[in-house]
């Protein structure tokens, strides 16, 4: 049975930087940001806006669809995504059977995400709001993964050894 595993992470935590250090392990990797162009836009709407916090459960549901069509063809899935366990869990509320999943975080020292943050041009209160996200994320998810210290490579390795070795 081919089996979920969700690893949230605040921005900056390194999520993207991963992806192509996941891709030789043999499970299907995802992450939330791979489906919105440069500008944060899905379907000529600007879905990272806080204006379009209304969009966001829509968003989400569909990302609980594409991993149940993953999950389909067989095989583990990892996703990689900024939602905590509850707000995945109501936007499965209205999917038919949805799968359990395995969580963990993906996170970072607060002064490295202030770093990587402003390297983006990030403002002073959207990182706050980051912070303030890593903190909730550290109390809803207690397994972590870290990337302060190591390389995308390294935090790849500890990855796909959980992945593949859990048996939950």
């Amino acid at each position: 049975m081919p089996r979920l595993y969700i690893v949230t992470g605040a921005p900056g935590a390194g999520k993207s930087s991963l992806l192509p250090h996941l891709a030789a392990y043999p499970f299907g990797t995802v992450d939330f940001d791979e489906l919105l162009e440069h500008d944060g836009s899905l379907l000529d709407i600007n879905i990272t806006s806080p204006a379009a916090n209304s969009m966001w459960p829509a968003y989400n549901r569909l990302w609980v669809k594409i991993a149940v069509m993953m999950l389909r063809a067989g095989g583990d899935v990892l996703i990689l995504c900024p939602l905590t366990p509850a707000e995945w869990a109501s936007a499965s509320a209205e999917i038919s059977n949805p799968p359990p999943a395995s969580w963990a975080h993906l996170d970072c020292a607060d002064e490295d995400r202030r770093t990587r943050l402003a390297a983006r041009g990030w403002m002073p209160d959207q990182i706050e709001e980051a912070l303030k996200d890593a903190e909730e994320l550290r109390s809803a998810v207690s397994r972590e993964f870290t990337t302060t210290g190591r390389s995308p490579t390294e935090t790849a390795t500890a990855l796909g050894l959980w992945v593949c070795g859990d048996t939950e």
